[in-house]
């Protein structure tokens, strides 16, 4: 977009002439890019100006549900929604038919992201929701809503899918592939995992997993599928076989609370799982590191619901049920006995 072109929008957006499309996007990225000084020229306008209107027009929208995020100033925050219609190396690129509609088919990569303890609910244009987890990132493949609807994930995301049969909706990963039309789901795939998960709520999704190229696994409600990384096997797994593949029903612990999927709402649900499976949850939920002193430690199974507890609560939960001690030193928690 030339300089000249991102002044007309901003003018069209100052109006209230915007699409439904154009306000999306800026609601989108409103987060996600941070502008500096020198990107600016004095023909782009008056930098107040533009973070006085955006900000007035924005502030209204219903913000994503995050926990433990440090809030980024406003004003950076708010001028970020005007950096993403001007950043050449993020190259999103609009351009308008006679109707002042955005054609999709052009729209090169678009990526969010989140930090360690943040969480994002983002709308993508054909109307899916989707809640995107700490330490994730999100690609929308470019094209997107034209023929088709692909996303490259990594990390956790939950996608309550828009359902359009005529545009298939993909999820890649570095593990496996998922092919779906309209339902929910949660896909979980951080890279320093020892499994990679599909959790599906509703619908039916079929899935490829990348290490089986002709295998194709039909998922249907209620069903959660586990694959054992190869590099977690310490050798390779026989096709015919495939014990690194586990079909099982979702865990719930109440009637309306699924384990998988409890953290789009907030909650840090913990079902029967050891001290060492939940440190890397703990870490990427209030963005901190933990450091075991005891391997007996690590064995502990704790049980808990935590809403909008701090660590410190959450350790003295589980100190009711396991003998350990804790130090806290500004981001790192040493475990002992």
């Amino acid at each position: 977009m030339s300089k000249h072109e991102f002044i007309a929008l901003y003018e069209k957006y100052k109006a209230g002439n915007c699409s439904q499309e154009e306000r999306e996007f800026l609601e989108n990225f409103k987060d996600d890019y941070v502008l500096d000084d020198y990107e600016w020229t004095p023909e782009m306008g008056n930098k107040t100006e533009i973070h006085d209107v955006l900000y007035a027009r924005l502030k209204e929208e219903a913000e994503p549900a995050e926990s433990n995020i440090r809030k980024l100033n406003p004003i950076i925050r708010w001028l970020s929604v005007a950096a993403v219609l001007i950043i050449v190396s993020a190259s999103i690129v609009l351009f308008y038919n006679h109707s002042g509609q955005v054609n999709n088919d052009v729209l090169p990569l678009v990526k969010f992201e989140t930090r360690k303890g943040q969480k994002k609910q983002i709308t993508l244009g054909d109307g899916t929701i989707v809640w995107l987890n700490s330490l994730s990132s999100l690609s929308l493949k470019n094209g997107f809503n034209d023929k088709t609807r692909e996303v490259e994930l990594t990390g956790e995301a939950y996608f309550d899918v828009a359902h359009k049969a005529d545009k298939p909706f993909k999820v890649h990963t570095d593990q496996f592939d998922i092919n779906v039309l309209g339902t929910a789901f949660n896909v979980k795939v951080y890279p320093d995992d020892k499994t990679a998960e599909t959790t599906l709520i509703r619908g039916i999704i079929s899935m490829q997993p990348k290490k089986y190229h002709n295998k194709t696994i039909t998922v249907r409600p209620s069903q959660k599928v586990v694959i054992i990384k190869n590099d977690m096997l310490g050798s390779k797994i026989d096709v015919s076989g495939v014990q690194d593949i586990v079909i099982k029903k979702y865990q719930e612990v109440r009637d309306t609370a699924i384990v998988e999927t409890a953290w789009t709402k907030n909650d840090l649900e913990i079902y029967d799982q050891k001290f060492s499976d939940i440190k890397t949850m703990l870490e990427r939920w209030f963005d901190i590191q933990i450091i075991f002193k005891s391997e007996k430690i690590k064995d502990y199974k704790f049980t808990g619901t935590f809403t909008n507890e701090s660590i410190i609560e959450v350790l003295n939960a589980f100190k009711r049920t396991g003998e350990f001690n804790y130090e806290i030193k500004e981001k790192t928690i040493t475990i002992s006995k």
